[in-house]
């Protein structure tokens, strides 16, 4: 038995390895929320924050929004997804909570290849489709074509927990799995 058996279930196949899931919302879907709780029913599990590596960058920050932040977010998710595939290769269940569209996931692709480590991706969605509140009035997640299967329509009134286990169901129905 090993340390990824014990204690609840794993992103990985059941081999005792990693998988990261990244958890991405439209406005007012609740992934903050959601995240941490659903690290906290992976064993062993850990949740990453995209917002933590913006934050990082101390000097020569743009706002993300911005055109002129394509290259910075670009480093941010792949800082990102470097990080969460190197817990999913120690055998850690990894959350990654970010406003993650589906064009921009290729950071997360090639760390899957590269790992072979499982990637899931959850688009949360509060009711019917919201406009994107950032100030540019962009729609990032519209477009989805064979990704609309990892759209999970969230009731607001429903509290984290309950979204949480309905997320960790069709994490371990592989409902939301992606493929390289």
């Amino acid at each position: 038995m090993n340390r990824t058996t014990v204690g609840g279930p794993e992103l990985g196949g059941g081999r005792g390895s990693g998988g990261v899931v990244v958890l991405s919302g439209r406005p007012g879907a609740g992934e903050d929320a959601v995240a941490p709780l659903l690290a906290e029913a992976l064993h062993p599990g850990a949740h990453l924050r995209t917002e933590d590596f913006r934050q990082a960058i101390r000097r020569g920050y743009v706002a993300p929004h911005l055109p002129e932040a394509r290259r910075q977010n670009e480093t941010v998710l792949a800082a990102t997804a470097q990080a969460a595939f190197a817990y999913a290769s120690g055998g850690y269940q990894v959350v990654v909570e970010g406003r993650i569209a589906p064009s921009d996931l290729a950071a997360f692709r090639r760390e899957s290849r590269a790992t072979g480590a499982p990637l899931h991706y959850v688009l949360l969605c509060p009711g019917p489709a919201q406009e994107d509140s950032r100030p540019t009035g962009g729609r990032p997640f519209d477009g989805l074509g064979a990704l609309e299967r990892h759209e999970l329509p969230v009731d607001p009134a429903q509290d984290a927990a309950a979204t949480a286990k309905t997320v960790l169901d069709g994490l371990l129905r592989g409902a939301y799995l992606l493929g390289w």
